[in-house]
Parts: C-alpha cells; structure tokens; sequence
C-alpha cells in the first residue's frame, strides 16, 4: 500500500522543517495539510527514515503521471492518507469503499475535485477533501484490512443512489462479473433496505445490470444506448456466416438493423502479450467479414461515451435499416 507520513511522525524521525521542505523536492510529496505520501526511495543521507519506509516490504510508490490512471491513484492515496485519522463514527462510502473493497473507479469527471468520502450517522458536510454523507450505519459497516468501510451491498446501494446512471451501472457490473456479489443479492439488499430519496435511482441500476458485460467501457456503452433511447442491442452476440461457421463474438449487436457495436479501446491489441500489429491486422479482417455479411460496424473511442454525436448516428442507421429491413 502507498506509505503515507504524518509531520509529526517525520519530526519524531528527525527531519527539521527545513529537511522536510527539501524532502518534498526529492521523495515526499504533500497529500494534504500535515499529511505525506513516499514517493520515491532516494539517497540523501538526510531522508535516510523516509528510504526505509518507501523500500519496505508491501509498500507502493506512485508511478502515475497523467490521466484517469493518475486520478485514480491520487484518490487512492488520499483514502490511505485518511485510514488513520478518520472521523469518530464514520466510515469509509461511496467511492472511497470502492477502493477499499477493490473495485475500480470508472470515471472520473472532468475538472473533478477528489475528495475522500465518509457516511456518519449524524453528521454531513463538505471540505476540501473531504465529503461526509448524513446516513445512518447501524448494521452496514465492516473491517477490511483494518479500515472501517460501509459492506460491499451498503457500497453499491450507495453508489446507485448518488451517482450518476453510468458510473453506478459499470461499478455493479464489475462487482457481479468478478463474483463480488449476484445481480439478484444486489437488487434483494436494495428491496430490504428502502431509501426515502432518489430510490428510482437504485431501481434504474437494477434494471441496466448485467453480468454479460466483460469491461467498464462496455457497461457505460449500455447504459448510453439506454439514455439517448438507442434499441435492440445485446452484449456478447455471436455472428456465424451463411454456413454457421464462427465469425466474431461482438461487444454489441443489434441483429435485426444488422449494426454492431464495438469498443475500440487500444488495450485490445495488446492483450496476452500478442503484437500489436498481427492483433490489429486479425481486427481489421474480422471486420470485413462482418461487413460482408451485411453489418455495419461502429468503433465506439472512450472520448465516444462522453459525448452524444456517435450514439446519435447509430439511432438514426438503427431507424433506417429496421425500415428497410
């Protein structure tokens, strides 16, 4: 896990103020006021304490320079920064839980604020790194690995209920793919657990799971085609050509306007180590057999998902071929 220091700890260690400041420009970086995470195992013989901490056994160093990968570990080690120091009563909610259950986060709005989030029975505020939900908790807190955190279910209703439509489909999903919880554990908890606001909310994301999905981008695909009222596509369709034989599996097929859907993502050609260039190759070919057959195929980038243009045009090409068809 990230090691995070306190000012106290690093002076109780024998770092001065002064050594502190220069710390921060070799192996320390701020997380936030009088909190430090170990970036680096360095050599100055004056950060001697700090090189210990960072080369130890289970600690991890950031590596993440821009992007959704650096949000998400700067969330991570702001929820780290917090496992020592939280709010009496309270635990860990929402997207904080995610990351102490293991789960990813999907997204990340731009210009985001991070924040690390807490529910406490009592109490509801916001700073400036910080985002207290007024819940109640009686029944729906554990310990994992030494860190109270509302249940995986409590998590995921919470989510359902206070995020949008998207992010909470695609957490549900990959809580259910990696056998985390069962679509019908999910909706059951939902039904014992009734809330008083936004339960149509939690009743959208029971409706749009499905363990079919095999990625986050995927599961934000479904849930667009449901938004901008796009219809008759399934997850994981198999096309087979005139004589049965197999064709492709697709992310998203609808078979009666004949128009696939497909993630375009560039992991894809890198996956189980194949060369890119042969995995790329192989793509291309199977999309012309697939257009051959008479689809149409659509390559939907991650920036797609975020944006309406492309799920415009796959509505209006599903009109004009169910029309025609």
């Amino acid at each position: 896990m990230f090691a995070c220091l306190t000012s106290i700890e690093l002076n109780a260690a024998g770092l001065s103020s002064h050594q502190l400041r220069v710390a921060q420009r070799c192996c320390l970086r701020r997380v936030r006021r009088g909190v430090y995470v170990v970036t680096m195992v360095c050599t100055d013989p004056g950060h001697r304490f700090i090189a210990a901490v960072g080369g130890a056994s289970g600690t991890t160093l950031p590596r993440q320079s821009s992007g959704a990968l650096k949000n998400s570990e700067d969330l991570r080690i702001l929820v780290r920064s917090y496992v020592d120091d939280l709010p009496d009563g309270a635990a860990f909610s929402h997207r904080s839980a995610l990351i102490v259950h293991g789960l990813s986060i999907p997204y990340f709005e731009n210009d985001e604020p991070l924040v690390v989030e807490f529910a406490h029975p009592e109490i509801g505020a916001r700073r400036s790194f910080v985002h207290i939900w007024k819940r109640p908790l009686e029944g729906s807190t554990e310990d994992v690995n030494g860190c109270r955190v509302t249940t995986l279910l409590r998590t995921l209703l919470d989510v359902a209920r206070d995020c949008p439509l998207a992010f909470a489909v695609a957490v549900v999903d990959e809580a259910i793919r990696r056998n985390f919880v069962s679509a019908r554990e999910f909706a059951d908890y939902c039904a014992r657990e009734p809330v008083r606001t936004r339960q149509r909310r939690i009743n959208a994301v029971i409706t749009n799971v499905d363990a079919r999905r095999e990625s986050v981008a995927e599961s934000i695909t479904a849930v667009r085609f449901v938004e901008y009222s796009v219809p008759g596509f399934e997850p994981q369709v198999v096309i087979r050509d005139e004589n049965g034989d197999f064709v492709a599996r697709t992310d998203f097929a609808n078979p009666q306007a004949r128009i696939i859907a497909e993630f375009d993502g560039a992991g894809k050609y890198y996956l189980d180590g194949a060369d890119p260039k042969q995995a790329f190759e192989h793509e291309r070919r199977r999309e012309y057999s697939l257009r051959n057959l008479g689809f149409q195929v659509f390559r939907i980038t991650w920036k797609d998902l975020f944006r309406g243009d492309l799920f415009l045009r796959i509505k209006d090409s599903v009109k004009q071929r169910t029309q025609t068809a």
